[in-house]
Protein backbone atom coordinates (compact mmCIF):
# COMPACT_ATOMS: atom_id res chain seq x y z
CA UNK A 1 0.00 0.00 0.00
CA UNK A 2 1.18 3.50 -0.78
CA UNK A 3 2.45 5.83 1.92
CA UNK A 4 1.08 8.85 0.07
CA UNK A 5 -2.30 9.85 1.54
CA UNK A 6 -3.39 11.31 -1.81
CA UNK A 7 -2.65 8.03 -3.54
CA UNK A 8 -4.59 6.13 -0.89
CA UNK A 9 -7.59 8.48 -1.25
CA UNK A 10 -7.66 8.24 -5.03
CA UNK A 11 -7.43 4.45 -5.00
CA UNK A 12 -10.59 4.04 -2.92
CA UNK A 13 -13.56 2.68 -4.89
CA UNK A 14 -15.35 5.99 -4.28
CA UNK A 15 -13.56 9.21 -3.40
CA UNK A 16 -14.17 10.06 0.24
CA UNK A 17 -14.07 13.87 0.35
CA UNK A 18 -13.58 13.97 4.17
CA UNK A 19 -10.35 11.98 3.62
CA UNK A 20 -9.29 13.78 0.44
CA UNK A 21 -9.45 17.33 1.82
CA UNK A 22 -6.92 16.88 4.67
CA UNK A 23 -4.70 14.77 2.41
CA UNK A 24 -4.56 17.44 -0.31
CA UNK A 25 -4.94 20.70 1.64
CA UNK A 26 -1.29 21.20 2.72
CA UNK A 27 -0.09 20.79 -0.86
CA UNK A 28 -2.81 23.01 -2.33
CA UNK A 29 -2.40 25.81 0.19
CA UNK A 30 1.38 25.75 -0.29
CA UNK A 31 0.88 26.08 -4.05
CA UNK A 32 -1.62 28.91 -3.52
CA UNK A 33 0.96 30.75 -1.39
CA UNK A 34 3.70 30.07 -3.94
CA UNK A 35 1.57 31.62 -6.69
CA UNK A 36 0.30 34.43 -4.45
CA UNK A 37 -3.30 33.57 -5.28
CA UNK A 38 -5.81 35.96 -3.69
CA UNK A 39 -8.30 33.26 -2.61
CA UNK A 40 -6.52 30.06 -1.52
CA UNK A 41 -9.77 28.44 -0.36
CA UNK A 42 -11.41 28.90 -3.77
CA UNK A 43 -8.26 27.60 -5.45
CA UNK A 44 -8.25 24.48 -3.26
CA UNK A 45 -11.98 23.95 -3.91
CA UNK A 46 -11.51 24.20 -7.68
CA UNK A 47 -8.58 21.78 -7.68
CA UNK A 48 -10.40 19.29 -5.45
CA UNK A 49 -13.47 19.51 -7.69
CA UNK A 50 -11.32 18.62 -10.68
CA UNK A 51 -9.68 15.78 -8.75
CA UNK A 52 -13.10 14.29 -8.03
CA UNK A 53 -14.39 14.82 -11.58
CA UNK A 54 -11.26 13.64 -13.39
CA UNK A 55 -10.01 10.80 -11.18
CA UNK A 56 -10.32 8.29 -14.03
CA UNK A 57 -7.67 10.31 -15.89
CA UNK A 58 -5.30 9.74 -12.98
CA UNK A 59 -5.62 5.97 -13.31
CA UNK A 60 -4.84 6.17 -17.03
CA UNK A 61 -1.92 8.57 -16.51
CA UNK A 62 -0.04 6.15 -14.22
CA UNK A 63 1.47 9.22 -12.49
CA UNK A 64 1.99 9.37 -8.75
CA UNK A 65 -1.11 10.95 -7.21
CA UNK A 66 0.82 13.92 -5.85
CA UNK A 67 2.29 14.73 -9.28
CA UNK A 68 -1.12 14.45 -10.95
CA UNK A 69 -2.78 16.71 -8.36
CA UNK A 70 0.08 19.21 -8.77
CA UNK A 71 -0.55 19.23 -12.52
CA UNK A 72 -4.24 19.98 -12.00
CA UNK A 73 -3.33 22.64 -9.45
CA UNK A 74 -0.94 24.30 -11.88
CA UNK A 75 -3.69 24.43 -14.53
CA UNK A 76 -6.08 26.03 -12.04
CA UNK A 77 -3.37 28.47 -10.85
CA UNK A 78 -2.73 29.54 -14.44
CA UNK A 79 -6.44 30.18 -14.92
CA UNK A 80 -6.47 32.30 -11.75
CA UNK A 81 -3.44 34.28 -12.92
CA UNK A 82 -4.99 35.26 -16.25
CA UNK A 83 -6.56 38.72 -16.32
CA UNK A 84 -10.32 38.70 -16.74
CA UNK A 85 -11.59 39.60 -20.21
CA UNK A 86 -13.29 42.96 -20.52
Amino acid sequence: MSRCPLDACLRLPTIEVPLLVPAAAPLLFALARRHALPDPEDFAYQVLSRVVQERDCWFRSELPARAWVCGLAMQVAQMHARPASA
